[in-house]
């Protein structure tokens, strides 16, 4: 039966204060785009050239008093394992196009990868009609000018030219090592490849073109009973340490072979760097301003406003973000086409700055800063052994799963210790234990900080795949609530 392709929308359904957002057909055929070629998604997205080109046709095609128009092309290689051996391996590709209309303070938006001459009339003149339906947002301030953006390269050629047969060595190696020691392996590599542009009709212009890898590996026993997890992620393919991931995850398993039972309660902990990259991945989303104006927020003074200027946690403790950070490089430019500069949130434990949209700077009088894209953290130079040394009783935690809110004001989550947990007694790891529940104040952890060490790219996602960039160090913190004991693997 033939697939219609066609871009299908109900304007009852795709009526909403701002952006709403149209079904995405998975047709990626090439049809000719009014005038040029259609472009499709190589290793690198689209060019500069094309990028533009299409961009300025279509804010062309609008009759709105606004348009905004955004390209994502995307190129994903992949490969995937499982129960030792290959069970999934190719390579999809995209271009879509989001377009927003505006009429005055009436927004919608509509998202296609139809990219011939009809279908991008079609969704031009779809996300008109919606643009008139929908209810005024108050929020909308119109589209920005040309910005001045810093200069980053993004793009790793290491990684854009990556072939099939490098992600499947890298499989193979940790399959065999599994295979030797008994265990069985599951693992994931993720390629992303493209570029992102973004053009309105006051004349701004922004393209980025981008990188990213993550590769992830989990070991078990045949029986289950036992499990050991490594991962890394980067920008470059050349920063993928293959057989240190292999090796690792395998003498997780080793060691957590026979767990035994600890009662939950308040430790000392030594969290390794994915296990706190894992928290730190949500403490980006918190420095939000309206929020802490709002007083919503932790970072709410009691007597109103905020509390910027306010030592909030260690002194040792800086978190800052850089879209041109190396290897953990974002677009300098946000969903709206505003500048993202290299900002500093924390400063040797005092809040420096929170993020602002236009609409809540133009309301409270401040100059409008993006949200972080990525998120560095200091460190220092103490090792995961000497935290583990200087342990008189504590527990060493590889990563967590399932992590969930608890309370905004408090930075509060829950989740679950997983792959390998073990009790430090006297300064060394004396047996593998049960998994846990933690219910834990990111506020109290980043307060409660003993040692630190070297800052590394992790993967802090939990599926998986690339995500936001984070560098974080490990820490040893006191007094980790570990709340429950959980029977998860």
């Amino acid at each position: 039966m033939r697939r219609d392709n066609r871009v299908r929308l109900t304007l009852s359904l795709m009526v909403v204060p701002q952006h709403c957002s149209a079904i995405r057909p998975s047709s990626t055929r090439r049809r000719r785009v009014i005038g040029m070629q259609a472009p499709s998604a190589g290793r690198g997205g689209i060019s500069t050239e094309d990028a533009r080109a299409l961009t300025e046709r279509i804010v062309g095609l609008s009759q709105a008093t606004a348009t905004r128009v955004t390209i994502n092309a995307r190129s994903r290689p992949f490969i995937r394992s499982a129960d030792n051996r290959i069970t999934t391996a190719g390579e999809s590709s995209d271009v879509s196009v989001t377009i927003m209309s505006a009429f005055g303070q009436r927004v919608a938006s509509v998202t296609t990868n139809l990219l011939d001459e009809p279908s991008l009339t079609e969704a031009v003149r779809r996300s008109e009609a919606l643009a008139r339906l929908a209810p005024e947002n108050p929020e909308y301030l119109g589209e920005l000018t040309p910005q001045d953006y810093p200069k980053v390269n993004g793009y790793y050629e290491t990684t854009g030219g990556i072939l099939a047969e490098d992600m499947a060595s890298a499989t193979a190696l940790a399959i065999d090592q599994a295979r030797g020691a008994g265990h069985v392996a599951s693992g994931f590599i993720d390629v992303q490849n493209g570029s992102q542009s973004i053009a309105t009709s006051e004349g701004l212009f922004a393209h980025h073109k981008s990188t990213g890898v993550a590769s992830t590996l989990t070991v078990r026993s045949p029986d289950g009973s036992t499990s050991g997890w490594a991962g890394d992620e980067a920008a470059d393919w050349n920063q993928i340490e293959t057989a240190r991931i292999a090796t690792d995850a395998v003498r997780k398993c080793d060691a957590w072979r026979d767990k035994t039972s600890l009662d939950p309660g308040h430790y000392d902990v030594v969290l390794e760097p994915t296990a706190v990259g894992m928290l730190m991945l949500r403490m980006r989303r918190t420095f939000d301003g309206r929020a802490a104006d709002e007083g919503r927020s932790y970072f709410s003074s009691p007597s109103g406003g905020t509390r910027v200027g306010d030592e909030i946690f260690d002194p040792r403790i800086t978190i800052h973000s850089d879209p041109a950070a190396p290897d953990a490089e974002t677009a300098p430019f946000d969903g709206e086409g505003a500048r993202q500069a290299a900002e500093t949130w924390i400063e040797n434990g005092i809040l420096r700055n929170l993020s602002y949209s236009r609409f809540w700077a133009n309301k409270q009088g401040v100059a409008p800063r993006p949200a972080p894209a990525n998120l560095l953290m200091s460190g220092g130079s103490d090792s995961i052994e000497a935290m583990i040394a200087s342990t008189r009783r504590g527990v060493l935690i590889t990563r967590f799963w399932y992590i969930r809110g608890l309370n905004p004001r408090t930075i509060s989550y829950t989740g679950l210790t997983r792959d390998g947990t073990f009790l430090i007694e006297d300064g060394r790891i004396s047996r593998p234990v049960n998994n846990f529940r933690f219910n834990q104040s990111l506020v109290e952890l980043l307060q409660n900080v003993d040692m630190l060490g070297e800052p590394v790219r992790v993967a802090a996602g939990e599926n998986s795949s690339v995500g936001a960039p984070i560098i974080v160090p490990p820490l040893k913190v006191r007094n980790f609530n570990l709340a429950s004991v959980s029977d998860a693997i």
